[in-house]
């Protein structure tokens, strides 16, 4: 007779951060923020996943906001582009320090005009992929319900039923009307849903009144969750950051 000890499943850890950070315009939308100031801001959190949403591509060539904070984070940039104009254009970044098995963007956007994205990316991670999707969603309810339809069904093609999934980005859904939808027919859990709604808050950021951004899992553990305040958070955007630990 012989033996054969049981399979060890690796457990994965994986601090994440989603920020919309406004093409680098500040609080008041008429600053200049270095992306070396906004990446060594975040690179102080030692996030292995950031989500960013308004990134910005100038069109005249030379390093784009993604390359600029990518570099100062030291993580890998995926970046697709949503809305575009002379200057450039602007659209949502995956920063990680996970192996990139491969990313694409997928247009959600429901009309000519509100340009809009999720970028999907896979990513190694333990026994099975982890799919990420970051999103930066329309300003109707009708949009971002229709908008989270065609997500849904991105999943569906994308990720087996038991794998990882993490959804995070800037949702517009101030209401929380989608929230929902998201937990309750999607299956997804809200990292920050167990909190006091003012203790998610992320716009405005000098003073908080609505739940712009979130961060959603499927098949994740969530060991921790909070925002971050103050300073220099307070002027380094019109949202503020939120951070979710993460194992799987």
């Amino acid at each position: 007779m012989g033996w054969c000890p049981a399979r060890r499943r690796e457990v994965v850890r994986v601090r994440v951060v989603t920020y919309n950070i406004r093409k680098g315009k500040g609080a008041d939308g008429r600053s200049s923020i270095g992306m070396d100031t906004l990446g060594r801001a975040l690179l102080r959190h030692a996030a292995d996943l950031v989500l960013c949403q308004e990134v910005f591509h100038c069109a005249r060539g030379g390093a784009s906001q993604s390359d600029h904070l990518a570099e100062a984070m030291g993580l890998r940039a995926c970046y697709g582009a949503n809305k575009f104009r002379g200057v450039g254009h602007h659209g949502n970044s995956t920063f990680t320090s996970l192996a990139v098995d491969c990313f694409e963007n997928h247009d959600i956007s429901t009309n000519k005009i509100e340009r809009r994205g999720a970028l999907y990316v896979r990513l190694t991670g333990g026994d099975a992929p982890v799919h990420v999707v970051n999103v930066h969603l329309g300003l109707n309810r009708w949009q971002r319900r229709t908008q989270m339809r065609r997500i849904a069904e991105l999943l569906s093609q994308k990720a087996e039923p038991g794998d990882p999934v993490v959804l995070a980005g800037d949702f517009n859904d101030w209401r929380r009307e989608l929230d929902g939808f998201i937990v309750d027919e999607l299956g997804f859990d809200n990292a920050h849903g167990k909190f006091a709604p003012e203790a998610a808050r992320t716009w405005h950021s000098r003073r908080p009144v609505f739940s712009l951004d979130r961060i959603y899992t499927r098949n994740v553990t969530v060991t921790e969750a909070h925002r971050l305040d103050g300073d220099p958070w307070s002027h380094l955007s019109d949202h503020l950051p939120l951070v979710a630990e993460l194992s799987f």
